[in-house]
């Protein structure tokens, strides 16, 4: 997995919680759906960026071993 991305969804984690910690104000609140749009956003990146490794190593074991049978 994308060490980048890992960072990023886990300083936002770090937020969420923190913001948890207490009781909500209308504050707080808005600011978890906005927080949660952004780990919404992040994980989605993760996603994509694991993908498009998997399928370049995937090219590449296909280059190296082109008798390999396809799936």
């Amino acid at each position: 997995m994308p060490s980048s991305t890992d960072a990023g969804i886990e300083e936002i984690i770090g937020k969420i919680r923190r913001l948890c910690g207490g009781p909500f104000s209308h504050q707080a609140e808005a600011e978890l759906r906005k927080l949660a749009r952004e780990l919404r956003l992040a994980i989605k990146q993760h996603v994509r960026m694991a993908k498009s490794s998997l399928s370049v190593k995937g090219a590449a074991i296909n280059e190296l071993d082109p008798d390999v049978e396809k799936r």
